[in-house]
């Protein structure tokens, strides 16, 4: 029996192993239960007695070229769980992430009109002993202080706890949009070969759909259609933990725009109709529906507007041209065109008024 023991130990440290072979570094006893993606050529470090629990859901760890994750002793993450660096995130020792929390140190892209250049990276750091609920939202700048409890679903955008009297972070603009490189051309033969396949690709996984030319897929897409759904040329559908779902009930019509660009996780479930515009951006495990349990109703997205990650998209709703939807809202009424929506419930506010305001305005500390 000990010996039975013994091998299942050693089996697991062995998978362990395998899972976090990416990493720069992993301490002793640290312990992976389902799956954990390693991405990037950053640097990712796990010290000892981490757990990774991914039996309810993937756990990504993405650190971007010269980004650094650490992962302090004792840490336990949640199924679901995504951490995005650009520049650096800490999490202390003895921390707890929630399932589906997601903390990013860059935005990736700014609220204003020059969407494809991306802002400067804000370290995040959780502290140790600190808890950040399921599916909260820790932005660029954030700083969980020791022992401090962030709520399930909160948007965190400053520091949260004791470190509350610390300088405040940049305003929290919408975030984790999808890579600008999906829709620059291909220039080398290894990217025209890669571009060929994701088009293959799509073309499989999107076989029940009506498509425009050059329509490409970088990881599982999810279908299933009883009515009609079309899209547009050289929309993209990137890959991830999580695969993207379309679904169209009987008779309902879902209709995407040309150049329109999917990060992974989304969810789009039409029971009459759903319309995306062209060049529209929708971050990771953002939810649209046009039915609810209390409301249903056609939803409209309009043409150039961006939904940040884990941002739900209510029955009924129309978003105009050229508005952002930011991280984590919940979207129950009208934006008119040029919009910021923020919070949950959505609060709208004139996109030009935010993106003019100094980098040192005040942001909210939590929503949600």
């Amino acid at each position: 029996m000990a010996a039975s023991k013994t091998t299942r130990r050693l089996l697991a440290d062995l998978g362990t192993r395998v899972q976090l072979r990416g990493c720069a570094s992993v301490g002793a006893s640290a312990t992976v239960l389902g799956r954990v993606w390693v991405r990037g050529k950053g640097q990712i470090h796990v010290a000892g007695g981490v757990v990774l629990d991914a039996r309810a859901a993937p756990i990504e760890l993405y650190a971007h070229d010269g980004a650094e994750i650490r992962i302090g002793p004792g840490v336990r993450i949640e199924g679901g769980a995504s951490l995005e660096a650009v520049s650096r995130i800490e999490i202390g020792a003895g921390a707890k992430l929630g399932g589906f929390c997601k903390i990013m140190d860059n935005h990736f892209h700014p609220v204003g009109p020059e969407r494809h250049r991306r802002p400067p990276s804000r370290p995040v750091l959780v502290e140790e002993g600190a808890e950040v609920g399921a599916r909260a939202i820790l932005l660029p700048g954030a700083r969980v202080a020791k022992g401090a409890v962030v709520p399930p679903g909160a948007v965190l955008s400053r520091s949260f706890g004791a470190a509350a009297g610390l300088p405040a972070a940049e305003p929290p603009a919408a975030s984790d949009a999808p890579g600008d490189d999906c829709t620059l051309p291909s220039r080398s033969f290894s990217e025209k070969m890669r571009a060929a396949v994701n088009i293959l690709r799509a073309a499989w996984h999107l076989r029940a759909c009506e498509r425009g030319a050059r329509v490409r897929a970088t990881g599982i897409v999810r279908v299933a259609n009883q009515g009609t759904i079309r899209i547009g040329d050289r929309a993209v559908f990137l890959g991830g933990m999580i695969a993207t779902q379309i679904a169209c009930r009987p008779g309902a019509v879902i209709e995407i725009g040309s150049r329109s660009i999917f990060n992974y996780g989304v969810s789009l479930e039409a029971w009459s109709s759903i319309r995306i515009g062209s060049r529209a951006m929708f971050g990771s495990l953002v939810r649209v529906s046009d039915r609810g349990k209390s409301a249903q109703g056609p939803v409209v997205i309009g043409d150039d507007v961006w939904i940040a990650h884990g941002a739900v998209i209510e029955p009924g709703v129309t978003i105009g041209a050229g508005s952002v939807v930011a991280a984590g809202s919940v979207v129950c009424g009208e934006v008119p065109p040029g919009s910021l929506a923020i919070g949950s419930p959505a609060r709208c506010m004139s996109l030009s008024l935010r993106s003019d305001q100094p980098r040192s305005a005040p942001s909210s500390k939590v929503t949600g």
